[in-house]
């Protein structure tokens, strides 16, 4: 079963007096409890894709189904509670309010929502207890390592129970034991919880990680391919 389903999708953006195509009609369809890599070089239109996906964008052209709905055509607000109730995002630069605590960042996209602060907190809680950094909760990101923000920032994507979680290079800021810490713990919620996860990657450890990978040059899908035997990712020995 897909739970977000791209058909047609260009995305065009004014320079000057000309129109760019960041993605040229691209079709695909991500399917439930997989983890999904899209790659391709600087300026490929990838990011634009996964900000399509995410209800961030809308497509000029096209359609973007999410658990079925034609979100195309939500307006402003309506693609805002989707992606606060239904859509994780875990971002390259972490994005931690950087005056609030572990807990208070993972818990805020609750609070937002209008959830008590009680058990908003009760939620980030055992969150950031699942990707193992609880003992952290009442740490600043100041007061954090790279690998221990981004862990962070996976609580505060898992906190609202999406149906679907995007990274936009997730590790991109990471040491390769970070790295391979934090896509250890993305892999082990798809394979041990069935969640879905799409990542936009550079690197090709990374996307070897993914049950599928799609490639994306100048807007188009270029290749698809599919992994099913995935390159283990190295255990750091205080993991």
């Amino acid at each position: 079963m897909g739970i977000i389903e791209a058909v047609g999708v260009t995305k065009s953006f004014a320079s000057g007096p000309m129109h760019v195509d960041a993605v040229r009609g691209i079709d695909l369809t991500v399917r439930e409890g997989e983890m999904l890599a899209i790659v391709g070089p600087s300026g490929s239109g990838k990011s634009t894709l996964l900000n399509l996906l995410g209800a961030i964008e809308t497509p000029t052209r096209g359609q973007v189904f999410f658990e079925g709905v034609d979100v195309s055509t939500y307006n402003d607000t309506e693609r805002t509670l989707l992606r606060r109730r239904r859509i994780g995002f875990i971002f390259q630069a972490f994005n931690l309010l950087p005056t609030l605590t572990a807990v208070e960042n993972a818990a805020l996209p609750l609070e937002l929502d209008g959830v008590s602060e009680g058990e908003a907190r009760d939620r980030a809680l055992a969150c950031l207890d699942l990707v193992d950094i609880a003992d952290r909760q009442d740490h600043l990101p100041s007061q954090m390592s790279g690998g221990e923000q981004q862990r962070v920032a996976v609580a505060r994507a898992l906190v609202i129970e999406p149906a679907l979680v995007l990274a936009d290079e997730p590790t991109g800021n990471l040491d390769s034991v970070n790295s391979a810490q934090v896509m250890r713990l993305l892999r082990d919620l798809v394979d041990s919880r069935g969640q879905t996860v799409v990542i936009v990657t550079h690197d090709n450890d990374v996307a070897a990680q993914a049950d599928r990978t799609v490639r994306v040059r100048d807007g188009l899908l270029e290749e698809y391919s599919a992994g099913p035997l995935r390159r283990p990712i190295p255990r750091a020995a205080n993991w």
